[in-house]
């Protein structure tokens, strides 16, 4: 059994900070008066503050060691599924949250991923301002360069508040993704296969 594990950067020094905090809550302040609000209440004084952070604390994530990996040798037919991974991102056209139940499913081509990291994945990709189309290929691209194979398929199932708080108020409704690797264009019992395996996950494909 062989581990590998994503390592720090050699120098041990934290990231510099990508999110101007103090401009965050500046134009967090603009905005409540351009809604006619009054900033100095007690309900929103604070509240400049809080976005800002919030905003640093999402978009600057850390999900920990992705790329863990273990020899898995097998002379038959295999895939492995991790279904029901729920998580949320921020819609890039309206910086409204959506919510996302994810399910990620691969033939092993050697070497199988730690269970956890197909988990760290999706939530690395969805702590971003977003859109659910890209966030299902980035899954999908991210664990087949992990794991080697060339067979992976993810699907995605989300509610936007961009579509039920907004606009048509389409409450209740979902969006469902699926992405394929293109080297699985001309093997459909294999898609077929990835397909029965994430459905034993009880997700919604």
């Amino acid at each position: 059994m062989t581990t590998t594990a994503e390592r720090a950067p050699a120098t041990g020094e934290p990231a510099p900070s990508r999110v101007d905090t103090a401009a965050v809550e500046a134009c967090v302040r603009d905005l409540l008066r351009a809604l006619g609000q009054d900033v100095t209440s007690p309900g929103l004084a604070d509240t400049p503050g809080r976005v800002a952070r919030f905003y640093q604390e999402f978009l600057e994530y850390q999900p920990g060691s992705l790329g863990t990996v273990f020899e898995h040798q097998v002379t038959g037919a295999g895939c492995v599924a991790v279904g029901g991974i729920r998580t949320a991102s921020l819609c890039e056209h309206h910086l409204l949250p959506f919510e996302v139940e994810v399910c990620v499913a691969y033939a092993p081509a050697g070497q199988v991923l730690g269970l956890s990291k197909l988990v760290r994945i999706v939530e690395k990709h969805a702590h971003a301002l977003q859109l659910q189309e890209r966030l299902t290929v980035q899954v999908a691209e991210e664990v087949a360069r992990l794991t080697g194979s060339k067979a992976v398929a993810v699907w995605a199932v989300g509610e936007h508040q961009c579509m039920t708080v907004r606009g048509v108020r389409a409450h209740g409704s979902r969006t469902a993704t699926e992405y394929l690797l293109p080297t699985l264009a001309d093997h459909p019992e294999l898609v077929e296969r990835l397909r029965r395996t994430a459905a034993m996950t009880g997700g919604e494909l």
